[in-house]
C-alpha cells in the first residue's frame, strides 16, 4: 500500500514537471522521477538499489550530454560591417527604403571583396545603388543580372554561368565579378571616373553614368562620416 501510495505521487510529480518543463536539466529529472517510481511500483522500496541508481547516473549523463544540442546557436560567418559602413546602412536603408536587415550581408560582401581585391568598397556600393537599387535579383533586357548587372557573356572568364545560370544572383559572386571588372576596368583606363563609363559600355565622357555612380559615393561617404544624421542626396 506504501509503495504503491508512493508510486502514485511520483506519477503526479512527473506529470506536472512534463507540464513545464523546457530545458535539458527538467527533462532529466523526469526520466530520473519516473524511473524511480517505475522501480517503487514494481519492486517496492527494496526495489531502489545501488545498481538502480547507477543506472540512474548513466541516464542523467545521457541526458545532460544531449543538452548542448538542444541550446547550440550557429554564427553567422559573415564579417561584421565597420562603424563607417554601419552608418552607410542606415542611410542606404532610409534613402532607398530597403531592410537593414537585408542590407547587412551585402555591406559585408562589399566590405571584405573591396579590401581583398583592392577597389573602394564604397565604389562597389555605389554601383549597386545605381545598377539596381540593391535588388540581388534585378535583371535587365539586355541580359545584365544582379546587384552591379553583371552581362554574363561578357565576363566568361570570372564565372561560369554555363554550370550555374544562377551564379549571378547570388550576392556574394555578383559583387566579387563586379569588383574584379571594375579593378580592370580602373588599370587599363588609368582614372575611376573612365573605368565607369567603361562598365557602362560607353566611351563618351558625356555620358552621365561616371557621374550619377561619384555622386552617390560622395553621399556615402558623407554618409559614413556622420553621426548618425540623414544626408538627403
Amino acid at each position: 500500500m506504501f509503495a504503491t501510495r508512493i508510486a502514485k505521487y511520483a506519477r503526479h510529480a512527473a506529470s506536472f514537471m512534463l507540464h513545464f518543463a523546457h530545458g535539458g536539466l527538467l527533462v532529466a529529472g523526469l526520466i530520473v522521477t519516473l524511473f524511480v517510481a517505475s522501480r517503487i511500483a514494481n519492486h517496492g522500496i527494496q526495489g531502489l538499489s545501488l545498481g538502480s541508481f547507477t543506472e540512474e547516473s548513466a541516464v542523467t549523463a545521457m541526458a545532460e550530454d544531449a543538452e548542448p544540442e538542444l541550446v547550440q546557436v550557429v554564427e553567422s560567418p559573415s564579417a561584421k560591417l565597420s562603424p563607417d559602413l554601419q552608418r552607410v546602412k542606415i542611410y542606404i536603408a532610409k534613402r532607398y527604403q530597403v531592410s537593414a536587415v537585408a542590407l547587412e550581408p551585402l555591406l559585408a560582401s562589399a566590405q571584405q571583396t573591396g579590401r581583398n581585391i583592392g577597389v573602394d568598397p564604397l565604389l562597389l556600393v555605389a554601383v549597386m545603388a545605381i545598377e539596381s537599387r540593391f535588388n540581388p535579383f534585378a535583371e535587365s533586357p539586355m541580359g545584365a543580372q544582379g546587384l552591379m548587372q553583371i552581362i554574363p557573356k561578357w565576363h566568361p572568364d570570372k564565372v561560369d554561368v554555363k554550370s550555374d545560370r544562377a551564379a549571378l544572383f547570388d550576392p556574394d559572386t555578383n559583387i566579387r565579378v563586379g569588383a574584379q571588372v571594375l579593378k580592370e576596368y580602373i588599370q587599363t583606363t588609368g582614372s575611376v571616373e573612365r573605368a565607369l563609363q567603361q562598365y557602362n559600355g560607353s566611351s563618351d565622357p558625356a555620358t552621365p553614368y561616371a557621374n550619377k555612380v561619384m555622386a552617390v559615393k560622395a553621399a556615402l561617404a558623407q554618409a559614413a562620416r556622420s553621426s548618425g544624421r540623414f544626408v538627403g542626396a
